[in-house]
């Protein structure tokens, strides 16, 4: 999957070009939706807060691109490595962002009343998308190896 050496200038052009990219075309149908530049992607008078391309941009996408890393994070785990403790990383992660946005979209309305407004699904939708985040770290963390002797424990005596 390594197509290009890590930190090398095509590989930090090819990141910053494909970011800059998506955040232009998400910025674009975000505008078009909100201003009606286009007229096209305008929500309906009939129904004015569904927008299908906002829709698509803010929750399609990313359940694509997270659906494309999970399948790709383990072919290499399974190919690759003799660990399958990554794995446990990885399903965490999504165990975490599955609940978060379970208790947004689902539970959220529920959370508010029963708390007099207090609370609402975003709360907890936040406390799992960090551990969500964390967990990803540990699977990054558990498939990375620092044995070439590049890195030195430093102890720092105060």
């Amino acid at each position: 999957f390594q197509l290009m050496a890590d930190g090398s200038l095509k590989s930090m052009l090819s990141i910053i070009l494909s970011s800059a990219i998506i955040f232009i075309a998400m910025g674009y149908i975000a505008a078009d939706t909100a201003f009606g530049i286009s007229n096209g992607l305008k929500p309906e008078v009939s129904d004015p807060l569904y927008s299908p391309g906002v829709f698509t941009i803010y929750l399609v996408f990313p359940l694509i691109a997270i659906v494309i890393f999970a399948v790709l994070q383990t072919i290499i785990v399974i190919r690759y490595l003799s660990a399958r403790l990554p794995l446990v990383w990885l399903l965490s992660a999504f165990i975490c962002f599955g609940l978060g946005q379970a208790l947004m979209f689902a539970a959220s309305k529920k959370m508010c009343q029963g708390t007099s407004n207090r609370i609402d699904g975003a709360f907890f939708a936040t406390l799992l998308d960090t551990a969500a985040i964390s967990c990803v770290y540990g699977f990054w963390s558990a498939i990375t190896v620092d044995d070439n002797g590049v890195y030195e424990e430093k102890k720092y005596e105060f």
